[in-house]
Formats: structure tokens, sequence, C-alpha cells
């Protein structure tokens, strides 16, 4: 499962397209899924073969969408081109202001698989279903796993490169309030498991030291890596709207009426699939969707990589 779609769309004149493009991006918000959106508009010299050379090689490209009849490259040449590359499944739309049946024989004779047809003026309406036969594969309980895993696992990877840009920018005495917090977390987890915490190290060159090298193993697991980030964040002064974003990851009060981000991960990490087809559905796909893009979004701005 995806929270956005690449898609090629390749056409001999943009403005013929514009309003086309913003239907394709409304649509696919509805599931929680950003238009990622490369137009090519296709010379009449025929040079676009080598664009498109370029463009397939993009591993992630998810639809196509062609003007079948362009100047310099005929819409059966273009499929072969993509059947050459490692695309072989991917689903091709093309579309004409001709007669569609004149289109529907063009393609039959070239024997091209995993082509749609349309004509010009269905083409949302075909668009829209060639999206909707991927999202039921898509959002089974075991490609929805595979999001949450993927997903949550970059975020979390992300709030090492948050303490790093953060950490820099803190007074000395922020330092130790970061160190003291850190040590109550763990003093706090090994007393429910009925264990001594590891004594951290107090110095602030020590600490650094010790985070660099064991913050993203498995000394710390993700809530102690999200509640640090918080405290870091708080104490720079970041602004409200970032930590107020953070804080829905994990935290169930500021995630209503969704389930925090993490929650949810551990839910399709630790139940069996069978327990989880009770409460999975097509809003919750859209609900996952949204809370992966919006946290990731929110790091990007935190980062300054947006």
């Amino acid at each position: 499962m995806k929270t956005a779609y690449k898609i090629l769309w390749i056409d001999d004149d943009r403005k013929t397209v514009d309003v086309d493009q913003e239907e394709v991006g409304d649509f696919l918000d509805q599931f929680g899924i950003r238009a990622d959106i490369t137009f090519v508009e296709a010379p009449a010299d025929g040079t676009i073969r080598d664009r498109l050379e370029h463009d397939l090689k993009d591993p992630d490209l998810d639809i196509l969408l062609v003007d079948y009849m362009m100047d310099g490259l005929r819409g059966d040449q273009l499929v072969h081109l993509i059947r050459e590359s490692d695309h072989i499944y991917l689903p091709v739309i093309f579309y004409s202001s001709s007669s569609v049946d004149e289109l529907f024989r063009a393609v039959s004779a070239s024997k091209l698989d995993g082509v749609y047809v349309a004509n010009r003026t269905a083409l949302m309406n075909k668009f829209e279903s060639v999206v909707k036969s991927l999202l039921v594969r898509e959002q089974t309980v075991k490609q929805v796993r595979g999001l949450l895993m993927e997903g949550v696992s970059e975020i979390d990877a992300q709030f090492f490169e948050i303490f790093q840009s953060v950490w820099v920018g803190l007074d000395p005495d922020s330092k130790g309030h970061v160190i003291a917090y850190l040590q109550r977390i763990l003093d706090d987890r090994a007393k429910s498991a009925t264990s001594k915490a590891g004594e951290l190290p107090k110095s602030v060159a020590g600490f650094e030291a010790h985070i660099k090298d064991g913050f993203l193993t498995g000394a710390y697991d993700t809530s102690t890596r999200w509640r640090l980030t918080m405290k870091l964040l708080k104490l720079a002064g970041h602004p409200e709207e970032h930590i107020a974003e953070l804080k829905k990851f994990a935290d169930a009060a500021s995630a209503k009426p969704e389930r925090p981000l993490n929650m949810l991960r551990n839910d399709y990490a630790h139940q069996t699939r069978k327990a989880l087809e009770a409460g999975h559905s097509d809003d919750r796909c859209v609900e996952i969707r949204r809370a992966i893009t919006s946290q990731s979004a929110n790091i990007d701005s935190i980062l300054g990589t947006e």
C-alpha cells in the first residue's frame, strides 16, 4: 500500500490535460494518496523516445496515461518500449479523441497486455476504474502491515536526525535536562521490568557518544525515541504546531478520533491477520495513509527538508 502514486503522463499538448491532472489529484486524495505526476510533452520530432527511456528507469512508477495518437511516437510503439523495460505489468491507459473502436482495434492488433483504452471524454472514468482495481489488491491486511512497518520505521529513524539537528543548538542546562529526562525514562522502564536501568553518561560528550552509538539500536524502543524527541523540541523552542503534530504519533488523546500511528503499527505487527480483519476497512487504510503522510511532512518541516 502506498501514500503516493507516481504517474507518468505523456501528451503532445499540456494545456488539454491541465484540468484532468487536477481531477486525478482530487480523486486520489479521497484515499489519502498524493498524485505525483511527471508530465512529458511529446515533441513532433520524435525525440520523446530518448526522454522516455530516462523516465521509464524509475522503478516506482505506478500508472502511465498516454495520448495514443502523438506525432513522432505511436502508442503501440510506446508500450513496446515500456515492456522492454522493467515495467512489464505497469498499467497503461491510452486515450484518444478519435473513435474508441479504432483505438481498441489498434491495441488488439498490437497484442498489448495490461493496457486500457478510453475516449478522451471518458478518461477520468477509466482512470478511477483502474485505481479502484489497484486499491482492492493494495488494501489487504498484508499490504497495510507492510506500509505501516516501512512508514513508521522511516519516521523512527528520522528521530535521530532530529536529535542531531536540535541537540547542537541547546544550551548546557537544556542538555543536562535531556540527559536526566532519558535517565528517568530508563528508570521507569527498568522498574516495570523489575531490573535496574543502566547508568547513562552524565557528561555531555559521553552522552553524545552514547546516543550516536545506541539511539537507533535495540537499546531504545520507538516510544522512548519519540518521547526524547518531543523533549528536545520543547527545550529548543520549536514551533508548537510541529510539537502538536508529532505528539499525535504516539499519544492517544492528541490523535483522537483516530488511533496514533505507532499504536496502529503495533496492532498490525502483533495481531494475527484474522484478528485484524475485524477492524480493517477502506476508511482505516485512508486513516493510515494520511497519518504517515502528515507525520512525514511534519518531520521534513522540523528538519528543514520540505
